[in-house]
């Protein structure tokens, strides 16, 4: 099972989205994707995921997504006398493509969120 099929990429993408020898791979990339940042493939995939990898594929097609590693702040520090900023990053990190932020909130948009919390009580 994957989030999105080839006939719905080109659906959404239109049909000359890519090269035909390139689509198949394409599909796999970003089901890939998918599957890490969802953690499963639910047995119906919502429409806004379907969209969400088509936003994958064309960061991919764009160069912006597989191109390196996420972008990790190591330190940060503000100097408000002078309004100085400095930041650290890790070495194995870049920024987010807008690709992966509209992915992301979609994914999001779509995540079953716990409605307040519970808890047991025994007595002994």
């Amino acid at each position: 099972m994957s989030f999105i099929s080839l006939e719905e990429a080109e659906q959404i993408l239109g049909a000359d989205f890519a090269p035909a020898g390139d689509k198949a791979r394409l599909i796999l990339l970003a089901n890939t994707w998918m599957k890490n940042e969802v953690g499963y493939v639910p047995e119906v995939v919502a429409d806004e995921l379907k969209t969400a990898s088509c936003e994958i594929i064309k960061g991919i097609l764009a160069k912006v997504i597989y191109a390196g590693v996420a972008r990790q702040t190591t330190s940060e520090s503000v100097k408000a006398d002078t309004v100085q900023v400095s930041e650290t990053f890790s070495e194995h990190s870049r920024e987010l493509s807008e690709f992966e932020q509209i992915a992301k909130a979609m994914i999001e948009s779509v995540r079953e969120k716990p409605i307040g919390f519970s808890f047991r009580v025994y007595r002994g």
